[in-house]
């Protein structure tokens, strides 16, 4: 993270949690990893005061610790995870948010997500035995634990992911005995690929569908929770058996945070679909994610490949009430041949033939014959059109009088059903296919037909689309709408001088020039010199640009935490302006009842402050979606 990253979450830690730890956590955030006495000298604090805070640190993972293996005695190595404080702190409203629209039936899963937000992990049991209502506390643990949005917590965790790779690394180095034949090099490539498989599996331990979860008999609950876990697994892929499933007790939990940013990717990618193509195709596609998302763990460093669903999968979990027809074009079916069609076609085909080899043979007819020509030919095409009419008006008819006469005998009602749920498959498909063939923003990509059609997502493709979509609505804010249109011809043509620019754009090279500096400045492009010499002189050198997505992306994203640690510096600053009026918002009993403490002007003030509070930490939420866009997705 950059120096506006840890910036902003100083500022938040010292906001919530007091300046003591915040002042640890930037020391560690600047230094790196220190152990204690190093972190007294570098904070400039007593030894005591760090551990006071280094508890609470601990318990919520904000700062993770580390003993070397060979020295189990030494004093542990302290690491600021500032991934994990920016979830925690930054999107904790959303969390919760998010929680409360997926179980509007689960009033305590608010409550769980709160909770573990403000002490890091729990133990099952104790937090069954504090809830006032233990039935619905295990409902809701069991329910955000099937969803993955809890996962269970080992004690290796407290520790950085580097560490534990290295010894991972050590261990399968040491099995590999050396040989005179081989080299150091390729012993170290083959404890590393070694080393790379263990890991994987280690990264994926929680992501079985029955972690944390227990079956509900009571013969189950007697045995010990390794035998339950293990026997879990093997039942995993029993939808029966996952329905008797409920939260393990002994278990601890926490907050699964690479699941909440899956969830909010599938939000930015149901947003756009609803804003580019529809809501109801957004529906469809927001479905389709949504079946999606039990074999979606995380959107860096995935384990497993990308899901794939099908259109009946879709279609079965799909919102009955939903209307997929009335809004999408359906094709024009072809009607079936009758005699009428066929005479007909055969009359104007005679006709035209007729008329092409007259017009052929007699090159030296009058323009009367012609005209009389073509009046024949339009009079027997419009004889043949009336036909037609006539004929469909006919089977209509008879078709509606049949359909009255089976809904008055009753037996036509299997037969509606079915032509109603071959339409709505068939609207749906027609969703999809557009969801499909959009070459700017492929959304789904279609593997086969079985199943009603396979369907899966090239993530990284479509993210990279997405991210160059908001680039550039960025750029186009503020640079302008003729840098924008620069940045496109740079990114699509590669590296390009300015001349071959401004042929491209139709603009003179005086007037881009200014554009392109303006973006160099903001890191949107870089310059590359090509000397035809080797004397380097100006006059005989090309000046190309070119455009880099993950540096300017990198630059962006800096730029928009910077701007979210202004937004909440303002609010600590308005704040401040009212040094009364938050004294008193302290106090336990005005806490209690705020109505009855409060005076009249007091609470117009307060009116003020939040009001200004909320429009500071509504910008950052809109902020933040842009982070998840730029660094968390892909």
């Amino acid at each position: 993270m950059s120096q506006f990253d840890d910036a902003l979450l100083v500022l938040l830690l010292r906001d919530i949690y007091g300046p003591l730890v915040a002042t640890v956590v930037d020391t560690l955030l600047k230094e790196g990893r220190l152990t204690l006495p190093l972190l007294a000298r570098y904070s400039s604090l007593p030894s005591s005061a760090i551990q006071r805070a280094l508890i609470p640190l601990i318990q919520l993972r904000f700062v993770l610790y580390w003993v070397p293996d060979d020295r189990p005695d030494s004093s542990p190595y302290y690491v600021a995870a500032p991934d994990r404080i920016y979830a925690a702190l930054v999107r904790a409203g959303s969390f919760v948010s998010y929680v409360e629209d997926r179980f509007p039936d689960l009033p305590a899963a608010p409550t769980v997500v709160k909770n573990l937000l403000l002490y890091g992990h729990i133990r099952a049991s104790d937090y069954l035995a504090a809830a006032a209502d233990a039935d619905q506390a295990r409902d809701a643990l069991t329910a955000l634990l099937k969803c993955k949005l809890l996962t269970t917590l080992s004690r290796a965790e407290f520790s950085p992911d580097e560490d534990r790779y290295r010894a991972v690394f050590k261990q399968k180095l040491a099995l590999i005995p050396r040989k005179t034949t081989v080299s150091e090099t390729k012993r170290e490539q083959a404890a590393e690929a070694d080393a790379q498989q263990e890991w994987i599996k280690v990264m994926s331990v929680h992501d079985f569908p029955n972690d944390g979860l227990v079956l509900s008999d009571k013969k189950t609950k007697k045995s010990s929770s390794s035998k339950k876990r293990s026997r879990d697994y093997a039942l995993s892929s029993s939808s029966s058996t996952a329905d008797n499933m409920v939260v393990d007790e002994s278990a601890i939990l926490t907050l699964n945070h690479d699941k909440f940013v899956v969830l909010m990717r599938s939000q930015v990618l149901a947003a756009l679909a609803r804003r580019r193509i529809g809501s109801v195709t957004a529906a469809v596609y927001e479905q389709a994610l949504e079946c999606m998302e039990p074999k979606l763990f995380r959107c860096r460093n995935s384990t497993t490949a990308t899901p794939v669903v099908t259109g009946l999968e879709i279609l079965k979990h799909l919102d009955p009430h939903l209307d997929l027809g009335s809004s999408i074009a359906a094709p024009r079916r072809k009607r079936s041949s009758s005699k009428s069609s066929k005479s007909s076609k055969r009359t104007s085909s005679s006709v035209d033939s007729e008329s092409e080899s007259e017009s052929d043979s007699g090159s030296g007819s009058s323009d009367s014959e012609r005209s009389r020509k073509r009046r024949r030919r339009s009079r027997s095409r419009s004889s043949s059109h009336r036909k037609k009419r006539r004929k469909t008006a006919a089977s209509s008819s008879s078709s509606s009088s049949g359909s009255e006469s089976d809904d008055g005998s009753g037996d036509g009602d299997g037969s509606e059903d079915d032509k109603v749920k071959s339409s709505r498959f068939e609207h749906l498909g027609m969703h999809l296919a557009l969801l499909c063939h959009n070459p700017a923003l492929p959304f789904l990509k279609k593997l086969s037909s079985r199943g009603g059609g396979e369907y899966t997502i090239d993530f990284e493709v479509l993210m990279g689309a997405i991210q160059a979509l908001e680039y550039d609505q960025l750029i186009a804010r503020k640079q302008g709408a003729v840098a924008c249109r620069l940045l496109r011809i740079i990114r699509s043509k590669g590296r390009i001088d300015e001349k071959q620019i401004a042929q491209i754009a139709l603009l003179p090279v005086k007037d881009i020039r200014a554009h392109l500096t303006a973006l160099h400045e903001c890191g949107s492009l870089d310059l590359q010199e090509v000397p035809k010499g080797t004397d380097r002189a100006p006059s005989r050198t090309y000046y190309l640009w070119f455009h880099k997505p993950a540096s300017a992306y990198a630059l962006m994203t800096q730029q928009i935490v910077r701007t979210m640690t202004r937004c909440y510096a303002r609010v600590v600053e308005e704040r401040k302006k009212r040094p009364g009026i938050m004294s008193k918002l302290a106090r336990e009993d005005v806490k209690r009842d705020e109505e009855g403490m409060l005076t009249a002007a007091e609470k117009e003030e307060v009116k003020r402050l939040r009001a200004a509070e909320e429009k500071m930490l509504a910008q950052i939420s809109r902020l933040d979606r842009l982070v998840v866009i730029f660094r968390d997705c892909i």
